[in-house]
């Protein structure tokens, strides 16, 4: 009975894999894309531009949250009042749209 269902789901186990792309093979060619792409892009200042766009976009993300919501009316609660209403919005609209989620 044991050795029935075995080979039974075996077959069906077998033929799932055929049908089914391997998904090891597709990142390991994805990867190949990826570092072909990489290595013949001339050298260039202008590629950084988005990981420096990235880390200010997070600063000012980190500081909207963190220093706008908890450090300033924490210790400093008379600043609060004189600051600039908050970009969040706008901010998180970047944030998310470089991240590749939408908005």
């Amino acid at each position: 009975m044991w050795s029935l269902l075995e080979k039974l789901l075996g077959g069906v186990a077998g033929g799932l894999g055929k049908i089914l792309p391997d998904r090891n093979r597709q990142n390991e060619a994805q990867s190949r894309i990826n570092e072909a792409e990489v290595g013949g892009a001339p050298a260039s200042r202008l590629r950084l531009w988005r990981s420096f766009l990235g880390w200010i976009v997070t600063l000012l993300f980190a500081w909207e949250v963190v220093g706008r919501l908890i450090v300033i009316p924490l210790f400093f609660a008379n600043w609060g009042h004189g600051l600039p209403p908050s970009a969040l919005d706008q901010i998180m609209a970047l944030l998310l749209g470089m991240l590749g989620l939408g908005f």
